[in-house]
């Protein structure tokens, strides 16, 4: 099976050095200028806790992808993704699945712009990776894939395909009844590990060690909470909260830092509007206030705007 990563960032490198490990056609696409060429001429570098291990894996610009892609999992930002779609189109024909995996919401509707509902699969995943340079990512702990075919017309063989794919290359993939569940506990889960690191400069374990974390983290999931039940969305703060502990072990998750962190301290932006800001553009909606989410949401855009004024 021909596979392409569309956007080879941190988790795009490691689903695509696992894939690759297990024998997959890879081919990793980005605009990383720098990221591309240190992946073609050294290789990707990935660091475990077994080590470190070189991955000579194809890298392409998004405007060099030729070919047909019996699979594209799609990891570009949430923001980004219908630009980033829009120049991969050539690799794109009527028997090419597309899996997305990108946090946010709203990843569903772009991809209906550029193929048809059944050749769409949406999930969430749990799996974690830290990009430490061009070519170079850090892949620690354990994670799990949550998905399913947004139409009830995808072929069943090829949905089994898909499956066997992910877990022959260890990726703990499942299939699930309503994704969108899944969906919100992981945006859920996103809304306060990813804007509370970034602000507060720490990684997963030093956040769990807080005095005020938990109060924190119970005012940001008790208005997801509000807002889910009004869209009809099964939500359970508990299950976050569990979630959010598992991870605080060192030995799990807890050295990792969150993507947001991750993109601040490059300077560049978020995917905030996708998380907490869409938790406020709901509660407008619904008429539901949500104070918490819009003052972390404005936090980290300011800091955004800071980071471009060189000022963070």
């Amino acid at each position: 099976m021909k596979v392409a990563i569309a956007g080879a960032g941190a988790m795009g490198c490691r689903f695509g050095a696992m894939l690759a490990e297990a024998g997959v056609q890879v081919t990793l696409i980005d605009q990383w200028q720098e990221h591309i060429q240190t992946i073609n001429q050294s290789g990707l570098r990935v660091e475990n806790e077994q080590g470190t291990r070189n991955y000579h894996i194809p890298a392409l610009f998004p405007e060099q992808a030729t070919g047909r892609f019996d699979l594209v999992i799609v990891f570009t930002k949430a923001m980004q993704m219908a630009n980033f779609l829009h120049k991969i189109i050539p690799i794109i024909d009527e028997p090419t699945t597309l899996l997305c995996l990108s946090n946010g919401f709203g990843n569903e509707e772009t991809l209906r712009q550029f193929v048809s509902a059944d050749q769409i699969l949406i999930g969430v995943t749990l799996w974690s990776s830290e990009l430490l340079g061009p070519g170079q990512i850090k892949a620690t702990g354990e994670g799990r894939i949550d998905f399913q075919a947004v139409s009830s017309d995808f072929t069943p063989a090829k949905l089994t395909t898909v499956l066997n794919l992910l877990n022959e290359a260890g990726l703990q993939a499942s299939l699930v009844k309503n994704v969108h569940e899944s969906i919100w506990r992981k945006a859920g889960f996103n809304s306060v590990i990813n804007p509370l690191s970034a602000l507060l400069n720490c990684n997963v374990a030093e956040f769990g060690q807080l005095n005020y974390g938990t109060q924190l983290t119970d005012l940001i999931l008790e208005e997801i909470n509000a807002v889910a039940q009004a869209e009809g969305i099964p939500f359970s703060v508990r299950i976050i909260k569990q979630m959010l502990e598992a991870q605080f072990d060192p030995q799990a998750s807890g050295q990792h830092y969150p993507s947001m962190h991750q993109v601040l301290n490059k300077q560049r932006l978020t995917e905030i509007d996708f998380l907490n800001g869409y938790i406020v553009k709901l509660g407008r909606k619904h008429q539901l206030a949500t104070p918490v989410n819009q003052m972390i949401t404005g936090l980290i855009h300011s800091k955004e705007q800071l980071g471009q004024l060189g000022g963070a």
